[in-house]
């Protein structure tokens, strides 16, 4: 669903697919389901060797767009398999980021046996203070979110 190169095609890719793209920092694109402002799908540029820098700017960018939903949380879907690589600094601010004021749950798209990894360093390790979850498919993590909402919000 969101395995595209970064650029103009991937905007258009994104409104046949029923999202919109709500903005980006450097190394990250971020786009929701069309009516579905809680539920928020991360997708970091191809190949990103992630660093605390960034990791600080994606948590601010994500922090901020939960505070815009007028109190309800949100639901983030990381593709993780657009991901070469993470730190365990990053890992760390991307779990302290994730306030449960904030946000309901994460779901990591994890296709590939490197994305698997990544995923499953940051739970093993970062222990992120709301429901994480590894999904093969961007639509599975959707689905996912979707069912715990109604006990988030």
């Amino acid at each position: 669903m969101l395995n595209e190169p970064t650029g103009d095609s991937m905007t258009e890719e994104k409104a046949e697919a029923g999202l919109t793209k709500i903005g980006a920092t450097p190394s990250t694109h971020y786009f929701t389901p069309t009516d579905e402002r809680d539920l928020l799908i991360v997708a970091p540029n191809p190949g990103l060797i992630d660093s605390p820098d960034q990791a600080r700017e994606n948590v601010a960018y994500q922090t901020a767009h939960a505070q815009s939903l007028s109190g309800k949380r949100c639901g983030v879907v990381v593709q993780m398999d657009r991901l070469f690589g993470q730190d365990a600094a990053s890992r760390q601010i991307y779990a302290e980021g994730m306030k449960p004021e904030f946000f309901f749950g994460a779901a990591l798209v994890v296709p590939s046996p490197l994305s698997r990894a990544i995923g499953s360093f940051f739970i093993g390790l970062s222990k992120p203070p709301i429901p994480t979850r590894l999904f093969k498919s961007v639509d599975e993590a959707l689905a996912w979110l979707r069912s715990i909402r109604g006990n988030a919000n």
